[in-house]
C-alpha cells in the first residue's frame, strides 16, 4: 500500500470515528432526555440492528463479479424513524455481528477475525457517508416524530442519494490513492453503472420506514424480511448460474484455442481490447458486455475447421481458405442455438467483414454493412493477430500494427473505431496493462 493510500485510509477512519463519537453523544442526549424508554422502542432497535446485520452480511450481486451491500435500505428506514444519530450508532454496532461464508472451505467465519482493518475502514467510510448524507435530514426535517408521508419521501431520497454518492466517491479515492485508477473515468463508470441500480431500491427503505411508523410496525418489518431474503437468494442463484455459464464459455474457448497453440490467449486479449474500445466510445453497459462476450467466442466456429488447415505453416490453397471463411458462419449458427443477443450473433458473424463492405461472409446482392460491435471486434482481432506469432509469419511490433490499422482506416476498418483504438495506445497506463 502506497504512503498516500495509507494516509487516506487513516483520514477516513479518523473522520468516521469522529462521526460516530459525535453521534453517540447526541444519541445518548436523546435517550437520557426521556424518563423511561418504552420496551417496544428497545425491541424496534433490536429488529433494526438485526436487519442491518442481515443486509450487510448478505450482499446483493449486481454483476458476475460485483456485489453491493444493501444496508442503506434499513439505514434509510432507521434514519427516518429514529433519527440520524441513533442510526449511526446502530450501524456501528452491526459491524461486530458480521459473519460470512468461505466458499473454499465451506465454513462460516467471523469477518472481523480475518481482515479487521478492511472491515473497520469500510465501516468508517459508511459512517462518514451516513453522517454527511444525514445533514439533508437535519435541514429538511420530516423524520422521527415529524415523519409524514408523502412529504418524508423528499428528505429520505435526498439523504439516500447523498449518502450513497459520498460512499462511492470515498471508495473511488481509495483506488485513486493507490495509483491504479484515474478519478474521472472511474467516477463515470461507477456512477453510471452502480448508482442507478442502488437508487432504484431506495423505495424499499421508505416502505420499511412507513411500516415502522405504524402501530406495531416492527412486527410487519419482520414479516417483510423473509420475502426480501428469498428475493436476494433467488438473485444470487441467478448470478451463480450466470457465472457457471461464463465459465463454460471460457472453457469452450480454451478448448478451441488448444487446436491452435499459436492463438492461445487470443480470445481473452481480443475481449480486453474490444471492451476498452466500447467503454471509450461510451456505449451502454449492456452493449459493452455483449461486445466482450462476442470477443470471447468470436472464433468458436473454428471447431468446424480441420486442424491441418489451422496450423498450416504455408500459404493456404483457395479451397482451404474457403473452409477458413466459413468459421464466422459456423460460429453464428452455434451461438444462435444458445440464444445469445443479436448484437453478439452479428458481431461473431461479421467480424471478418470490412468497413467498405468487402470481406467475408459476403453478400452477392449488396455490400454488407458492418455493425458497430463487429467493427470493434474486427479491429481488436486484427491488432492481436498482427502482434502475435502465427505459423506463417512472426509477430509485428505494436507500432507497425497501429500504422497498418491507420493505413486501412476507411477501407478495412471503421474510421471512428480506429480513432478511438489508436488513441487508447497513447495512454501510458493502458500500454502497461496490455498483454502482448
Amino acid at each position: 500500500m502506497r504512503n498516500i493510500q495509507k494516509a487516506y485510509v487513516g483520514f477516513v477512519m479518523l473522520a468516521g470515528t469522529a462521526a460516530f463519537g459525535l453521534s453517540a453523544v447526541k444519541a445518548w442526549e436523546q435517550i437520557s432526555a426521556q424518563e423511561l424508554i418504552p420496551a417496544a422502542r428497545i425491541i424496534d432497535w433490536f429488529i433494526m440492528l438485526t436487519l442491518l446485520v442481515l443486509c450487510r452480511a448478505l450482499p446483493v450481486y449486481i454483476a458476475r463479479d460485483k456485489s453491493i451491500e444493501v444496508s442503506f435500505v434499513p439505514v434509510v428506514a432507521s434514519a427516518m424513524i429514529y433519527g440520524l444519530y441513533i442510526t449511526i450508532v446502530l450501524f456501528f454496532f452491526s459491524t461486530f455481528f458480521l459473519f460470512a461464508f468461505d466458499k473454499s472451505s465451506g465454513k462460516v467465519y467471523y469477518q472481523l477475525s480475518r481482515k479487521p482493518g478492511k472491515e473497520l475502514f469500510n465501516t468508517a467510510n459508511i459512517l462518514l457517508s451516513i453522517f454527511i448524507g444525514g445533514q439533508a435530514l437535519l435541514w429538511l426535517g420530516g423524520y422521527g416524530d415529524n415523519f409524514a408521508f408523502p412529504y418524508s419521501i423528499l428528505p429520505a431520497t435526498l439523504f439516500a442519494v447523498v449518502t450513497i454518492a459520498t460512499n462511492l466517491i470515498l471508495f473511488i479515492f481509495y483506488f485513486v490513492a493507490a495509483g491504479k485508477e484515474r478519478f474521472a473515468p472511474m467516477l463515470s463508470q461507477t456512477i453510471l453503472g452502480i448508482l442507478p441500480n442502488v437508487i432504484s431500491t431506495i423505495p424499499f427503505g421508505i416502505f420499511i420506514a412507513i411500516l415502522l411508523h405504524m402501530k406495531n410496525g416492527s412486527f410487519f418489518v419482520l414479516l417483510f424480511i423473509l420475502p426480501l431474503l428469498l428475493a436476494r437468494y433467488s438473485f444470487k442463484l441467478y448470478w451463480d448460474s450466470h457465472s457457471m455459464h461464463m465459465r463454460t464459455i471460457t472453457t469452450l474457448t480454451r478448448a478451441i484455442e488448444a487446436k491452435d497453440p499459436y492463438t492461445r490467449g487470443h480470445s481473452e486479449r481480443v475481449a480486453y481490447f474490444a471492451e476498452q474500445v466500447a467503454r471509450n466510445m461510451m456505449l451502454p453497459e449492456k452493449t459493452v458486455a455483449d461486445i466482450r462476450m462476442a470477443a470471447l467466442i468470436h472464433d468458436i466456429g473454428k471447431i468446424g475447421v480441420e486442424d491441418s488447415i489451422l496450423n498450416k505453416p504455408d500459404e493456404l490453397t483457395s479451397e482451404e481458405f474457403e473452409q477458413i471463411k466459413q468459421h464466422p458462419v459456423i460460429g453464428s449458427e452455434i451461438i444462435e442455438e444458445i440464444q445469445f443477443s443479436k448484437t453478439i450473433v452479428d458481431a461473431v458473424l461479421y467480424h471478418h467483414c470490412r468497413y467498405d463492405g468487402c470481406g467475408y461472409p459476403s453478400n452477392e446482392d449488396a455490400p454488407v454493412i458492418q455493425p458497430l460491435a463487429a467493427a470493434i471486434l474486427s479491429i481488436a482481432d486484427a491488432y492481436d493477430a498482427m502482434t502475435s506469432d502465427r505459423p506463417y509469419r512472426k509477430k509485428l511490433s505494436p507500432e507497425r500494427a497501429l500504422d497498418i490499422i491507420h493505413e486501412n482506416s476507411g477501407t478495412q476498418f471503421d474510421p471512428k473505431v480506429v480513432e478511438v483504438f489508436c488513441k487508447m495506445f497513447e495512454n501510458d497506463r493502458f500500454l502497461n496493462m496490455v498483454i502482448l
